[in-house]
């Protein structure tokens, strides 16, 4: 029996690493919405039993929250915030930060301010049945790699009534540095880190994002009888330049534990193997000049 679940997981993961290869760009759809009543129930599923009296809240520019469909991290859809324009992240990724320019870089800021805030406060009542929190989500980045290891740590937490949740598999923080802890050493990246190098990448002709992590797993404990608040809040620090975005998976907030999602970026051969091959027909067409 064990040995017949453990094929069926690997099959489902291969079929899912095989679908984004053959998928065309255009499958991932990000679209703009600051309508807090699109993000509440984006975000809600049906696992929210104990929890009643939902509302949200939003800080930072319109353009910077969104949802998302049939996206390449395995979320299949949910809401996305970010610290520039969620439209400018579907697309191929043709920049690298140490080129000159970037795929992804608005600066929202007013003269003076250092950095974009994008916070979204999902307020709840949690009765005496409750227990935790949980949801499913990716934290993504155009600062990678080059700017780990710098002032440019953009700022990412998930805090459940003020204390941040956002943790990686080996209870560190989610953060820039944490992740790519020196760029100039590789072999130091966390084992959640996934790169995404233009047209090389993983999935670089898929989200023009420089890398990302792994699905990542959310889980706090609830005040019971007592209004919550979960802070979904990112920001970018030493300047507004160079965009971070989180991605929740889309139906997933709620009390009891959402299976795990399979990962086919753990399929290492098979993913970039289609890296290697879409790079080395971009490189034939740049010698020989054919399209």
């Amino acid at each position: 029996m064990i040995i017949t679940h453990k094929i069926a997981a690997l099959t489902a993961t291969l079929t899912t690493a095989i679908s984004l290869l053959a998928a065309p760009a255009m499958a991932f759809s990000v679209g703009a919405t600051n309508n807090t009543e699109t993000l509440k129930n984006n975000l809600l599923g049906a696992n929210t039993a104990g929890l009643s009296n939902f509302s949200v809240s939003i800080t930072g520019n319109a353009a910077a929250f969104g949802t998302f469909t049939n996206d390449p991290f395995g979320l299949t859809s949910g809401v996305v915030l970010s610290t520039g324009k969620v439209t400018d992240i579907r697309g191929q990724n043709q920049q690298d930060n140490d080129n000159i320019g970037s795929d992804l870089s608005t600066d929202f800021g007013a003269p003076g301010e250092n950095g974009d805030l994008t916070q979204l406060n999902l307020s709840f009542f949690a009765n005496s049945t409750v227990e935790k929190l949980f949801f499913e989500y990716v934290f993504a980045s155009e600062e990678f790699p080059e700017f780990g290891d710098s002032e440019f740590n953009d700022d990412f937490e998930l805090l459940l009534n003020g204390t941040n949740l956002a943790k990686l598999s080996d209870g560190k923080t989610v953060t820039i540095n944490n992740l790519v802890p020196d760029p100039k050493n590789r072999s130091t990246d966390h084992p959640d880190y996934i790169n995404n190098p233009s047209f090389t990448g993983i999935a670089a002709n898929i989200v023009k994002l420089d890398g990302f992590t792994k699905v990542l797993g959310f889980e706090g404990l609830l005040k019971k009888n007592q209004r919550n608040v979960l802070s979904i809040r990112i920001k970018d620090v030493g300047d507004g330049n160079l965009d971070s975005a989180v991605f929740i998976k889309g139906g997933s907030v709620g009390t009891v534990q959402p299976e795990p999602v399979p990962e086919p970026m753990t399929v290492g051969g098979l993913m970039a193997g289609g890296a290697m091959l879409a790079a080395g027909r971009k490189l034939r067409h740049r010698r020989d000049g054919s399209n």
